[in-house]
């Protein structure tokens, strides 16, 4: 039950959000050529951080734009004078966001959205409405996507919302290789050795090991607030899903293991980066026979690990489409059928096969050494969209090249660190790769770190 001062605090923002919009406040410094920076917000460790501090590196070297890369619960600590002259960029715009996003746009910046959760699921309904809530995008001046379902929504949820139909810095991979190579091999070099012959499997059960302990009361009592999505049937729904899921992984690797064409490789269990990686070693200790070989790791990033694998499998997951725009081939989805909502542009990469389908297939082009063949996919629709730093070099106008960051942002941030379990633990890959660049500096790159909760890349001129 909710206590007297957050009643108290909820109905003051209620009152608020109504005044604020009634007057179009909202939309005030909506122009994203007036400014200067640009501020990338991140969570989840390798798989936010490293596709936003590529597209920032390229940023400032192409187009002499500066950025700040930081953990989301930072935001709210920086002031007027950096977010007046930023356009924010959030990876989600549920309910959940709306008190950082309406903090920076109450501080003057322009609000861009990529919605993460949607990224092959962009025309799920149900998803569309909790990820991009109808309260949160009052905020919000752009939308990261060229779905029409999206589009649709917007049109009734908040009709000012523009939309840029632009690559999603997850799957910018050339990007990523060319700019961050320095924050790659030194931490995973090791991991990677040729000597290692592994079927990887990327999973993506997430909901069950949540590194959150009320995700699924969150989910129920927050996220499709306010919307007409039923959030206990969704709830339900996601929960029976994954126990399928769950059974079709546990019978993949045990059904693997039968095949005497795999025993000299062995399998390594990607878990979804959102997890608690304890709970999820422990439970599967109790599922999984040592016997069967396998291992569960999730240092570094997943096309690191797809790039070294022998064999890839996975269930409707994203990395079969970051594997794709790499040109890694020796993917095989091993679910029987599509996620709801699938994006139309991806399903033939999907391609669900099921167990039995997707194995053979996967003995087939073992056994004749195609495993390891990759192939320039440039001619895929999506890989030609402008990338958004691209977009963001060419739309930001003139800039003065004489503002620079406050002199004091690396002293304020300097003993930074996320402490909090949950929130550590998903951003502990990206905190390793802060201290890597703290303790080693790079001639060719203007980078300063901000304790170990982002990164500043370009000065300016002073």
């Amino acid at each position: 039950m909710l206590k007297k001062p957050e009643i108290l605090k909820k109905v003051y923002f209620i009152i608020f959000d109504l005044v604020f919009c009634f007057f179009k406040l909202n939309k005030k410094n909506n122009d994203l050529t007036t400014k200067k920076m640009v501020i990338w917000l991140a969570e989840t460790g390798s798989r936010d951080f490293i596709p936003r501090f590529a597209q920032a590196i390229s940023l400032w070297n192409e187009y002499k734009i500066p950025s700040l890369l930081i953990h989301k619960h930072y935001l709210r600590k920086l002031g007027k004078r950096i977010l007046s002259n930023s356009i924010v960029i959030d990876k989600s715009a549920t309910i959940s966001c709306i008190r950082r996003l309406r903090y920076s746009k109450l501080k003057g910046s322009f609000n861009m959205v990529i919605p993460e959760e949607l990224l092959i699921c962009d025309r799920s309904e149900r998803l569309i409405k909790g990820s991009l809530h109808p309260s949160t995008l009052k905020y919000v001046d752009a939308v990261v996507s060229d779905s029409n379902e999206i589009k649709q929504h917007l049109k009734i949820a908040n009709k000012s919302v523009k939309t840029f139909p632009l690559l999603n810095p997850r799957l910018s991979l050339d990007l990523i290789e060319k700019n961050c190579k320095l924050i790659e091999i030194p931490i995973n070099k090791n991991k990677n050795s040729s000597k290692l012959k592994y079927i990887l499997i990327n999973d993506k059960l997430s909901l069950k090991f949540s590194s959150y302990d009320d995700e699924i009361d969150l989910i129920k009592n927050n996220i499709f607030k306010s919307t007409d999505v039923n959030a206990k049937k969704y709830v339900d729904n996601f929960i029976r899903q994954e126990e399928i899921e769950e059974k079709l992984l546990i019978a993949l690797i045990k059904n693997i293991r039968k095949e005497k064409i795999f025993d000299g490789l062995k399998i390594i269990i990607r878990p979804h980066p959102a997890v608690n990686l304890k709970k999820y070693k422990s439970y599967f200790k109790s599922k999984l026979n040592s016997t069967l070989n396998y291992s569960i790791i999730r240092k570094g990033t997943v096309v690191e690990w797809m790039q070294s694998a022998t064999l890839i499998f996975h269930s409707n997951c994203t990395s079969a489409i970051e594997g794709y725009f790499k040109g890694i081939k020796n993917i095989y989805n091993f679910s029987s059928e599509y996620r709801e909502g699938t994006s139309a542009q991806f399903m033939e990469i999907l391609n669900p096969l099921g167990i039995e389908a997707s194995i053979l297939k996967a003995k087939e082009n073992y056994s004749k050494k195609q495993h390891i063949s990759q192939e320039n996919n440039s001619n895929f629709k999506s890989h030609n969209k402008k990338s958004v730093y691209e977009f963001l070099g060419l739309s930001m106008g003139s800039r003065d090249l004489k503002f620079n960051f406050e002199d004091f942002l690396d002293d304020q941030f300097k003993y930074e660190k996320i402490t909090e379990f949950s929130a550590s633990d998903r951003w502990k890959d990206a905190e390793e790769r802060i201290n890597f660049l703290k303790k080693n500096k790079f001639k060719d790159f203007e980078i300063k770190t901000l304790g170990s909760i982002g990164v500043q890349i370009g000065m300016g001129k002073n």
